[in-house]
């Protein structure tokens, strides 16, 4: 099949929203730029990319750039806390960062610490350290297991890689080539970001350059894995020499410490045994939360008899400390005898500590349900949109406060958890939980829960209203998108994630089939809504198709059950659209093997350069086990 597939022309539509037109020998299954594919009995693998050019432009730049800015890594640091005066200081003292920091090659640097010890902060406090006393060129980004943008090696390397280039335009050269090649596709693959970041760096003349990783432990496993080779192969590879050094910090788990490396390539600070650095660290902490709450309660110098009790008590858990402080600050009166006994019943573990926090809810229903929430949004809700996906008072931060306390934060209107151990804590196991919370928060449930208020909420009459202004180019203009989504608060957050959180629901998401056909029925303005508002956001210089049909949907978003669904009920299944051509072609277009293998089994054809065909009886041989 590769073989036949090589022979077909390009396709006849390939226009973009930025560069000429397609200008390869490309392969065609519809009328998308597919450049090769390949379809056998075992294997179904295809390759895309588009030429843009090869011009060194201030425009070209703009475009790398726009696609390398896959996630907010400025606003993702804004989530940790600010450092204690005097804390995180024990770090740039000790031998091993000095090791690393003197070393005039390459090197890695990992500093690993228990769960609530700090990591985040000291990554934090480390980045405006390294800004201030080297000429290096620092760059970061901080992994966090809640926010689809924050969990992917490859949308590290792309922040990391946006940061050197916007301190040094003209690296952005190095980027280029795969650029041209693939568009933005290229930012989706941790080998090409990272053979471009270690180029840059060895031959763009930049200087040195430091990267800070923060919970490498956080990032998800497919992109986990070739990161950390990367990662611990730079110090012995041939590239030895480049002025590339790298800080990471995570949890000291055993699969990370077997593949980041052997003392010979990494060097390794182990927070877990700095005891009495951490412990002091934790004291300065609680006298800076001494000092608030006596400020908070007017009782200036008032309350230093809490020292003692928080310091013996803490365990060199910073977390723990934020929490008990936080509970204290919202206590009923304030007196010696209330917090005495704030501080002296507060369990010491942490999952205990969850417990009592949630059990003091006076809505556990409600609190459940934005528990579920929280957990399974694929980036944090705001507060807008946190207002109507839960039915909540116009005044969401107190009413979201009011029913999960402590467990949840507030940051610039974005709902958190508190900690990623809060997550742990909630999400199911194997094993039983303690109480009425630990564990017992199931992912199929969760997202169905998601997936339930996303396609309620695209359902709405408005949306068969709405309108979108589309320039004589055909290209959606921003305006518009950016008024729709001003005016219903959760249009971006469902257009973008129903189909996620569809497919994460398990054996639970036949149960909408029934309400995706409303708002997927080819030609309807409800489809048209959330459809342009998705492309527009995820598909980048693409021109957004309006024909395509509920078939198609599901083929894009890899909606397998519903796919044979629709196929049973019958109807035009070879139905093409203009840029795509049908099903089949969408299949191929996403890559998705399982989708495609569903199609051919009901016979369904591709359409190319103008002409039907049959993949299997094309092959010849069969393509199927």
């Amino acid at each position: 099949m590769g073989n036949w597939l090589s022979k077909i022309p390009s396709g006849d539509d390939s226009s973009s929203r930025s560069g000429p037109p397609n200008t390869t020998n490309s392969v065609n299954i519809g009328s998308g730029n597919i450049n090769s594919g390949n379809i056998n009995s075992g294997n179904i693998t295809y390759n895309t990319f588009c030429i843009y050019g090869d011009t060194n432009s201030p425009e070209n730049y703009t475009k790398i750039m726009q696609c390398l800015y896959s996630s907010g890594y400025e606003e993702h640091r804004g989530r940790v806390r600010t450092p204690v005066e005097g804390t995180c200081t024990w770090v740039t003292e000790h031998p091993k960062y000095r090791e690393w920091f003197e070393n005039k090659t390459s090197g890695v640097l990992w500093l690993s610490g228990d769960p609530g010890c700090g990591k985040s902060v000291i990554a934090s406090f480390l980045i405006t350290h390294l800004k201030a006393q080297t000429d290096a060129t620092v760059c970061y980004f901080f992994f966090k297991d809640d926010s689809e943008e924050q969990r992917s090696a490859s949308s590290a390397l792309c922040a990391v890689l946006h940061q050197l280039f916007f301190q040094n335009k003209s690296l952005h050269v190095y980027a280029q080539e795969a650029f041209d090649a693939k568009g933005r596709r290229f930012t989706q693959e941790v080998e090409t970001l990272w053979n471009i970041l270690v180029k840059a760096v060895a031959e763009g003349g930049c200087g040195d350059v430091i990267c800070v990783v923060d919970a490498l432990d956080e990032c998800e496993e497919a992109t986990l894995t070739p990161l950390i080779r990367y990662v611990a192969g730079l110090p012995e590879s041939q590239n030895s020499e480049i002025p590339l050094k790298l800080l990471v910090t995570g949890r000291p788990y055993h699969k990370i410490e077997m593949e980041l490396g052997s003392p010979a390539t990494t060097i390794r600070l182990k927070g877990e045994e700095e005891v009495n650095t951490i412990a002091a660290d934790v004291t300065r902490v609680i006298d800076a939360g001494i000092r608030d709450l006596e400020s908070c309660w007017g009782q200036p110098g008032g309350l230093g008899y809490l020292r003692d009790l928080l310091e013996s008590s803490a365990d060199r858990t910073f977390l723990w400390v934020s929490l008990v402080l936080g509970i204290l600050k919202d206590s009923g009166d304030g007196s010696p005898e209330e917090f005495t006994n704030i501080v002296s019943t507060t369990p010491r573990d942490l999952a205990a500590l969850y417990t009592k926090i949630l059990d003091k809810t006076k809505y556990p229903d409600k609190a459940r349900l934005i528990l579920n929430i929280v957990v399974a949004a694929a980036r944090p809700l705001t507060l807008r949109e946190m207002n109507v996906a839960f039915r909540i008072s116009r005044d969401g931060k107190d009413t979201v406060k009011n029913y999960c306390g402590l467990f949840v934060r507030i940051i610039d209107s974005k709902v958190y958890l508190v900690h990623q151990t809060a997550r742990e804590f909630l999400i199911k196991r194997s094993s039983l939980g303690e109480g009425n919370w630990q564990y017992t928060l199931g992912p199929n449930d969760s997202n169905f829960i998601l997936a339930d208020i996303c396609i309620t909420y695209l359902s709405r009459e408005d949306f068969e209203n709405v309108s979108f202004v589309i320039s004589t180019s055909g290209d959606i203009e921003q305006g518009t998108v950016d008024h729709h989504i001003q005016k219903y608060s959760l249009l971006d957050y469902a257009s973008r994630y129903w189909a996620d959180h569809f497919r994460d629901s398990g054996d639970r998401q036949m149960e909408f089939f029934e309400f995706t056909r409303l708002i997927c029925e080819a030609g309807s303005k409800r489809l048209l809504t959330w459809f342009q508002v998705y492309w527009f956001n995820s598909q980048g210089p693409y021109k957004c198709p309006y024909d395509l049909t509920h078939l198609m949907i599901a083929s894009w978003f890899g909606q397998g059950a519903v796919v044979e669904r629709l196929l049973e009920d019958g109807g035009d299944n070879n139905t093409r659209c203009k840029r795509y051509g049908t099903s089949l072609n969408v299949a191929a277009v996403r890559r998705d093997e399982g989708v495609t293998r569903i199609l051919l089994q009901k016979n369904v054809e591709a359409y190319i350069r103008g002409r039907w065909y049959n993949i299997l009886q094309v092959k010849r041989t069969p393509l199927l086990k």
